[in-house]
């Protein structure tokens, strides 16, 4: 006969943590092709209605809302799941990508604080 070896929760623990590790590893590597930032830090460009925006410049609300002559609104979040709110001044009646689209989002950092994208290659 054979001796049997017991697996205790000891044996599991640095498979466990391995595990754990590659999968967030993995997570952080997908991020950064995807959004072309680290997690947590803010990304030098923006894909909103089809198009992309290039950072421009760090401005409070006033500066945003005086910039703007339709009403800024929050259009969505970046990046997509868990991101920070996405504001523009879409052209009226805007309803879908392919619209006229905003020639410049920005990007809530902090309270009254965003981050300006303005559209690449022109309007």
């Amino acid at each position: 006969m054979t001796a049997r070896t017991r697996m205790s929760l000891p044996n599991f623990v640095p498979a466990g943590v391995a595990l754990l590790l590659i999968a967030v590893g993995g997570t952080a590597a997908w991020y950064r092709a995807t959004y072309h930032s680290w997690p947590g830090m803010i990304p030098p460009a923006v894909h909103w209605c089809g198009r992309d925006y290039q950072i421009d410049s760090t401005e409070t609300w006033a500066q945003v809302t005086a910039a703007q002559t339709w009403p800024v609104r929050v259009v969505g979040s970046y990046p997509l799941l868990l991101g920070h709110p996405l504001l523009a001044a879409p052209f009226p009646g805007q309803v879908k990508p392919g619209d006229s689209c905003a020639t410049a989002v920005y990007l809530r950092t902090g309270p009254g604080r965003y981050q300006a994208y303005t559209l690449e290659g022109g309007p």
